[in-house]
């Protein structure tokens, strides 16, 4: 019995923490998804991981960034990194600057810098259900 309110306490608390959860994702303008899955991913880079499974796996970016994603992967010569659009990792984090909304869709330039050289991305977000998922990566 004991077991039992034990399990039904922590299924309550489970789901009274999913509101706050889906409100805090929804309210992550295209800046901060675009930062969250760049630090995500360069953390990702940096320790050696097959950053194929971590992309089909994450839930900041759209289904269509995921195929693109894995073909680019699975090319025969990979020049440099599709994400990171570059050969090297990053010496600073990448930091988003203000970005362009248009309805459902955004764009946001990406700094980070190589050393002294700075480099810079451009993601594309899409809002899907309310969330802004990263889109793609020119």
């Amino acid at each position: 019995m004991k077991t039992l309110r034990l399990l039904l306490a922590a299924i309550v608390s489970l789901f009274t923490m999913l509101p706050s959860s889906a409100a805090e994702a929804a309210a992550d303008g295209p800046g901060q998804v675009a930062e969250k899955f760049y630090a995500g991913y360069v953390a990702e880079v940096e320790a050696n991981k097959d950053t194929k499974v971590w992309v089909a796996k994450s839930k900041l970016v759209t289904p269509k960034f995921k195929k693109a994603y894995d073909k680019a992967m699975n090319a025969e010569e990979v020049d440099a990194d599709p994400v990171l659009n570059a050969q090297d990792v990053p010496t600073k984090p990448f930091k988003a600057e203000k970005p362009e909304i248009r309805d459902a869709a955004a764009s946001v330039v990406l700094t980070t810098t190589f050393g002294s050289e700075k480099h810079k991305v451009t993601a594309k977000l899409v809002k899907v259900d309310g969330v802004w998922l990263l889109d793609a990566v020119e």
